[in-house]
Protein backbone atom coordinates (compact mmCIF):
# COMPACT_ATOMS: atom_id res chain seq x y z
CA UNK A 1 0.00 0.00 0.00
CA UNK A 2 0.87 3.43 -0.99
CA UNK A 3 2.25 5.68 1.88
CA UNK A 4 0.32 8.68 -0.14
CA UNK A 5 -2.90 6.67 -1.13
CA UNK A 6 -5.97 8.62 -0.52
CA UNK A 7 -3.71 10.87 1.48
CA UNK A 8 -4.80 14.92 1.24
CA UNK A 9 -1.16 16.58 -0.16
CA UNK A 10 -0.38 20.23 0.05
CA UNK A 11 1.90 20.86 -2.36
CA UNK A 12 3.95 24.40 -1.94
CA UNK A 13 4.81 26.67 -5.22
CA UNK A 14 2.42 24.33 -7.01
CA UNK A 15 2.42 25.82 -9.92
CA UNK A 16 6.25 25.64 -10.93
CA UNK A 17 8.16 23.54 -12.87
CA UNK A 18 9.62 20.94 -10.31
CA UNK A 19 6.37 21.22 -8.51
CA UNK A 20 4.55 19.90 -11.63
CA UNK A 21 6.05 16.65 -12.03
CA UNK A 22 5.65 15.90 -7.88
CA UNK A 23 1.97 16.80 -8.50
CA UNK A 24 2.09 13.96 -11.52
CA UNK A 25 4.00 11.18 -9.59
CA UNK A 26 1.61 11.83 -6.51
CA UNK A 27 -1.05 11.18 -8.57
CA UNK A 28 0.13 7.83 -9.89
CA UNK A 29 0.40 7.10 -6.00
CA UNK A 30 -3.35 7.46 -5.22
CA UNK A 31 -2.79 11.04 -3.50
CA UNK A 32 -5.24 13.91 -3.00
CA UNK A 33 -3.51 17.14 -4.15
CA UNK A 34 -4.15 20.70 -3.09
CA UNK A 35 -1.50 22.69 -4.74
CA UNK A 36 -1.12 26.26 -3.59
CA UNK A 37 0.78 29.18 -4.97
CA UNK A 38 0.86 32.90 -5.30
CA UNK A 39 -0.54 33.32 -8.80
CA UNK A 40 -4.28 34.14 -9.89
CA UNK A 41 -4.78 31.74 -12.90
CA UNK A 42 -3.45 28.24 -12.64
CA UNK A 43 -2.20 26.30 -15.63
CA UNK A 44 -1.80 22.52 -17.08
CA UNK A 45 -3.10 21.46 -13.20
CA UNK A 46 -3.92 17.47 -13.76
CA UNK A 47 -7.79 16.83 -13.55
CA UNK A 48 -8.82 16.71 -10.32
CA UNK A 49 -6.01 18.79 -8.03
CA UNK A 50 -7.48 21.73 -6.55
CA UNK A 51 -6.01 24.74 -6.11
CA UNK A 52 -5.47 27.75 -3.66
CA UNK A 53 -4.49 31.13 -4.53
CA UNK A 54 -2.46 32.37 -1.30
CA UNK A 55 0.25 33.85 0.35
CA UNK A 56 1.71 31.73 2.68
CA UNK A 57 3.50 34.59 4.19
CA UNK A 58 0.20 34.95 5.98
CA UNK A 59 -0.66 32.95 8.90
CA UNK A 60 -4.05 32.65 7.67
CA UNK A 61 -3.35 31.32 4.17
CA UNK A 62 -1.21 28.96 5.92
CA UNK A 63 -4.12 27.99 8.39
CA UNK A 64 -6.57 27.89 5.51
CA UNK A 65 -4.23 26.20 3.14
CA UNK A 66 -3.31 23.08 5.51
CA UNK A 67 -7.13 22.56 6.70
CA UNK A 68 -7.19 18.46 6.42
CA UNK A 69 -3.92 18.37 4.80
CA UNK A 70 -2.03 14.94 5.76
CA UNK A 71 1.73 15.38 4.21
CA UNK A 72 3.48 19.02 3.31
CA UNK A 73 5.99 19.35 0.33
CA UNK A 74 6.81 22.78 0.80
CA UNK A 75 8.73 23.91 -2.65
CA UNK A 76 7.77 27.16 -2.99
CA UNK A 77 10.10 29.98 -2.26
CA UNK A 78 10.76 33.68 -3.05
CA UNK A 79 13.07 34.47 -6.54
CA UNK A 80 13.62 35.59 -9.86
CA UNK A 81 16.72 35.70 -12.26
CA UNK A 82 19.96 35.88 -10.76
CA UNK A 83 20.48 39.43 -11.89
CA UNK A 84 16.91 40.51 -9.91
CA UNK A 85 17.89 38.37 -6.99
CA UNK A 86 21.33 40.06 -7.00
CA UNK A 87 19.42 43.78 -6.33
CA UNK A 88 16.59 42.80 -4.29
CA UNK A 89 18.67 41.02 -1.58
CA UNK A 90 16.79 42.39 1.40
CA UNK A 91 13.86 41.43 -0.02
CA UNK A 92 14.86 37.82 -0.92
CA UNK A 93 16.09 37.03 2.41
CA UNK A 94 12.90 38.34 4.32
CA UNK A 95 10.37 37.29 2.32
CA UNK A 96 11.46 33.12 2.59
CA UNK A 97 12.22 33.46 5.96
CA UNK A 98 8.84 34.54 6.87
CA UNK A 99 7.99 32.14 4.23
CA UNK A 100 9.52 28.78 5.57
CA UNK A 101 8.81 29.91 9.61
CA UNK A 102 4.85 30.60 9.04
CA UNK A 103 4.36 27.84 7.05
CA UNK A 104 6.05 25.33 8.86
CA UNK A 105 4.92 26.34 12.56
CA UNK A 106 1.14 26.00 10.73
CA UNK A 107 1.67 22.75 10.06
CA UNK A 108 3.09 21.70 13.16
CA UNK A 109 -0.14 23.40 14.73
CA UNK A 110 -2.47 21.69 12.33
CA UNK A 111 -0.83 18.13 13.59
CA UNK A 112 0.48 17.52 9.69
CA UNK A 113 1.90 13.94 9.81
CA UNK A 114 5.15 14.70 7.68
CA UNK A 115 7.12 17.56 6.31
CA UNK A 116 8.85 18.13 3.00
CA UNK A 117 11.88 21.17 2.97
CA UNK A 118 12.82 21.78 -0.19
CA UNK A 119 16.65 22.91 0.54
CA UNK A 120 19.08 24.33 -2.10
CA UNK A 121 22.50 23.80 -3.43
CA UNK A 122 23.24 27.39 -2.55
CA UNK A 123 23.29 26.37 1.26
CA UNK A 124 27.16 24.91 0.62
CA UNK A 125 30.06 27.42 1.17
CA UNK A 126 31.49 28.58 -2.34
CA UNK A 127 34.61 26.89 -1.99
CA UNK A 128 33.15 23.30 -1.90
CA UNK A 129 33.30 21.77 -5.03
CA UNK A 130 32.31 18.26 -4.09
CA UNK A 131 28.66 18.73 -2.26
CA UNK A 132 28.83 16.48 0.81
CA UNK A 133 25.62 16.79 2.83
CA UNK A 134 27.34 17.25 6.11
CA UNK A 135 30.03 19.67 4.93
CA UNK A 136 30.30 22.23 7.71
CA UNK A 137 29.22 25.97 7.45
CA UNK A 138 32.62 27.02 8.08
CA UNK A 139 32.27 29.94 5.32
CA UNK A 140 28.82 31.57 3.41
CA UNK A 141 27.25 30.79 0.37
CA UNK A 142 28.17 32.48 -2.38
CA UNK A 143 28.15 36.21 -2.82
CA UNK A 144 25.98 35.54 -5.95
CA UNK A 145 23.81 33.12 -3.73
CA UNK A 146 24.09 34.93 -0.21
CA UNK A 147 20.68 35.81 0.42
CA UNK A 148 18.71 33.06 -1.05
CA UNK A 149 21.31 30.38 0.51
CA UNK A 150 21.30 31.84 3.90
CA UNK A 151 17.83 31.59 3.95
CA UNK A 152 17.41 27.94 3.27
CA UNK A 153 20.19 26.97 5.92
CA UNK A 154 17.62 28.74 8.21
CA UNK A 155 15.20 26.95 6.53
CA UNK A 156 17.26 23.91 7.27
CA UNK A 157 17.91 24.94 10.73
CA UNK A 158 14.26 25.59 11.77
CA UNK A 159 13.19 22.07 10.31
CA UNK A 160 15.71 20.33 12.81
CA UNK A 161 14.30 22.53 15.65
CA UNK A 162 10.79 20.87 15.11
CA UNK A 163 12.12 18.13 14.71
CA UNK A 164 14.15 17.86 18.08
CA UNK A 165 11.72 19.80 19.86
CA UNK A 166 8.24 18.26 18.79
CA UNK A 167 9.29 14.81 17.14
CA UNK A 168 7.72 16.36 13.73
CA UNK A 169 8.90 14.30 10.85
CA UNK A 170 10.36 16.26 8.20
CA UNK A 171 12.67 15.28 5.60
CA UNK A 172 14.76 17.86 3.70
CA UNK A 173 15.97 17.71 0.29
CA UNK A 174 18.86 19.62 -1.32
CA UNK A 175 17.94 19.60 -5.33
CA UNK A 176 20.61 20.25 -7.76
CA UNK A 177 19.93 21.60 -11.45
CA UNK A 178 16.63 19.95 -12.12
CA UNK A 179 15.66 20.03 -15.55
CA UNK A 180 12.74 18.24 -17.88
CA UNK A 181 9.97 18.98 -19.86
CA UNK A 182 8.03 21.99 -18.81
CA UNK A 183 11.09 23.75 -17.57
CA UNK A 184 11.30 27.54 -17.44
CA UNK A 185 12.39 28.78 -20.78
CA UNK A 186 12.44 33.07 -20.62
CA UNK A 187 15.79 34.11 -21.52
CA UNK A 188 15.41 36.33 -18.53
CA UNK A 189 14.83 33.65 -16.01
CA UNK A 190 15.91 30.24 -17.24
CA UNK A 191 18.79 28.46 -16.21
CA UNK A 192 21.65 26.64 -18.34
CA UNK A 193 19.63 23.79 -20.01
CA UNK A 194 16.52 25.31 -21.11
CA UNK A 195 18.54 28.90 -22.25
CA UNK A 196 20.74 26.41 -23.98
CA UNK A 197 17.74 24.63 -26.11
CA UNK A 198 16.46 28.04 -26.73
CA UNK A 199 19.16 29.39 -28.54
CA UNK A 200 20.19 26.23 -29.88
CA UNK A 201 15.86 26.05 -31.78
CA UNK A 202 16.41 29.50 -32.43
CA UNK A 203 19.51 28.62 -34.74
CA UNK A 204 21.93 31.46 -32.91
CA UNK A 205 24.68 32.05 -34.87
CA UNK A 206 27.16 32.22 -33.80
CA UNK A 207 26.48 29.63 -30.67
CA UNK A 208 28.36 32.04 -27.81
CA UNK A 209 29.04 30.21 -24.38
CA UNK A 210 30.07 32.32 -21.46
CA UNK A 211 33.72 30.71 -20.01
CA UNK A 212 35.94 28.42 -21.58
CA UNK A 213 33.33 25.48 -21.07
CA UNK A 214 35.51 22.97 -18.48
CA UNK A 215 33.41 23.64 -15.22
CA UNK A 216 32.06 20.52 -14.28
CA UNK A 217 28.63 19.84 -13.27
CA UNK A 218 25.45 17.04 -12.52
CA UNK A 219 21.77 17.62 -13.42
CA UNK A 220 18.99 15.70 -12.23
CA UNK A 221 15.97 15.02 -14.58
CA UNK A 222 12.37 16.50 -12.90
CA UNK A 223 11.18 13.52 -12.41
CA UNK A 224 13.83 11.91 -11.18
CA UNK A 225 13.96 14.44 -8.21
CA UNK A 226 9.79 14.15 -7.86
CA UNK A 227 10.89 10.77 -7.23
CA UNK A 228 13.41 11.43 -4.73
CA UNK A 229 10.89 14.07 -3.04
CA UNK A 230 8.17 11.10 -2.38
CA UNK A 231 11.35 8.65 -0.92
CA UNK A 232 12.41 11.06 1.09
CA UNK A 233 9.18 11.49 2.62
CA UNK A 234 8.36 7.95 3.32
CA UNK A 235 11.78 6.66 3.95
CA UNK A 236 14.05 9.43 5.73
CA UNK A 237 11.88 12.19 7.30
CA UNK A 238 14.52 12.33 9.88
CA UNK A 239 15.43 16.07 9.48
CA UNK A 240 18.99 15.15 7.98
CA UNK A 241 19.53 16.96 4.02
CA UNK A 242 19.60 14.61 1.26
CA UNK A 243 21.21 15.66 -2.48
CA UNK A 244 18.71 14.88 -5.61
CA UNK A 245 21.51 14.52 -7.90
CA UNK A 246 22.12 12.36 -11.10
CA UNK A 247 25.18 10.32 -10.55
CA UNK A 248 25.94 11.29 -14.32
CA UNK A 249 28.29 14.60 -14.55
CA UNK A 250 29.34 16.52 -17.58
CA UNK A 251 31.36 19.41 -18.13
CA UNK A 252 29.11 22.76 -19.80
CA UNK A 253 31.48 22.33 -22.92
CA UNK A 254 30.02 19.05 -23.48
CA UNK A 255 26.66 19.80 -22.74
CA UNK A 256 26.63 22.48 -24.90
CA UNK A 257 27.54 19.99 -27.63
CA UNK A 258 24.94 17.39 -26.61
CA UNK A 259 22.67 19.89 -26.96
CA UNK A 260 23.15 21.79 -30.16
CA UNK A 261 23.40 17.75 -31.81
CA UNK A 262 19.81 16.59 -29.82
CA UNK A 263 18.54 19.93 -31.48
CA UNK A 264 19.47 19.36 -34.99
CA UNK A 265 22.15 22.19 -35.18
CA UNK A 266 25.22 19.97 -35.63
CA UNK A 267 26.62 22.77 -37.75
CA UNK A 268 26.21 25.77 -34.87
CA UNK A 269 29.42 27.55 -35.08
CA UNK A 270 30.23 27.14 -31.01
CA UNK A 271 32.47 29.93 -29.52
CA UNK A 272 33.56 29.78 -25.87
CA UNK A 273 34.05 32.89 -24.50
CA UNK A 274 37.33 33.05 -22.03
CA UNK A 275 36.78 36.46 -21.27
CA UNK A 276 34.06 36.03 -19.09
CA UNK A 277 34.22 34.30 -15.71
CA UNK A 278 33.66 29.88 -15.20
CA UNK A 279 32.27 30.06 -12.29
CA UNK A 280 33.05 27.07 -9.97
CA UNK A 281 34.96 24.72 -11.61
CA UNK A 282 33.42 21.94 -10.29
CA UNK A 283 30.20 21.76 -8.44
CA UNK A 284 28.70 18.18 -7.91
CA UNK A 285 26.43 16.95 -5.08
CA UNK A 286 27.28 13.56 -3.75
CA UNK A 287 24.25 11.08 -4.07
CA UNK A 288 25.43 8.16 -1.53
CA UNK A 289 23.26 9.32 1.11
CA UNK A 290 20.07 9.29 -1.91
CA UNK A 291 21.45 5.82 -2.60
CA UNK A 292 22.12 4.37 0.83
CA UNK A 293 18.74 6.04 2.60
CA UNK A 294 16.23 6.52 -0.72
CA UNK A 295 17.15 3.58 -2.38
CA UNK A 296 17.89 6.01 -5.34
CA UNK A 297 20.46 4.51 -7.75
CA UNK A 298 19.00 4.90 -10.86
CA UNK A 299 18.48 7.89 -13.22
CA UNK A 300 17.36 8.72 -16.08
CA UNK A 301 20.60 9.54 -18.34
CA UNK A 302 21.18 13.24 -19.40
CA UNK A 303 21.30 12.51 -23.39
CA UNK A 304 17.68 10.74 -23.08
CA UNK A 305 16.35 13.68 -20.42
CA UNK A 306 17.69 16.33 -22.74
CA UNK A 307 16.15 14.47 -26.14
CA UNK A 308 12.39 14.30 -24.63
CA UNK A 309 12.85 18.24 -23.26
CA UNK A 310 14.00 19.30 -26.56
CA UNK A 311 11.03 17.64 -27.99
CA UNK A 312 8.72 19.15 -25.45
CA UNK A 313 10.00 22.68 -26.24
CA UNK A 314 9.78 21.92 -30.27
CA UNK A 315 5.80 20.40 -30.17
CA UNK A 316 4.62 23.72 -28.39
CA UNK A 317 6.97 26.24 -30.09
CA UNK A 318 6.94 24.62 -33.06
CA UNK A 319 10.38 25.53 -33.98
CA UNK A 320 11.38 22.19 -35.78
CA UNK A 321 8.94 19.73 -37.14
CA UNK A 322 11.15 16.98 -35.70
CA UNK A 323 14.22 17.62 -33.48
CA UNK A 324 17.25 15.95 -32.83
CA UNK A 325 17.45 14.68 -37.01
Amino acid sequence: MSLYKNRRVLVTGGLGFLASHLIEALGLQGAIVRAVDVRTEPENLPQGVEYLCADLRQPAACQQALRGVDYVFHLAAVGWGLHENMKRQPQLLSDNLLLNTTLLDAAYRAGVRRYLYTSSSAVYPAYLQDLEEDSPWDQPPHDSELAFGWAKRVGEIQARVYYRHYGMPIAIVRPANPYGPGDNFDPKKSHVIPALIRRAMEREHPFTVWGTGSPVRSFIHARDAARGMLLALEKYAVCEPVNLASSETTTIAELVKLVVELAGYGDAQLQFDSTKPDGHPRKVPSVRRAAEKLGLVEYIPLREGLKETIAWYAERHQVLQEPGR
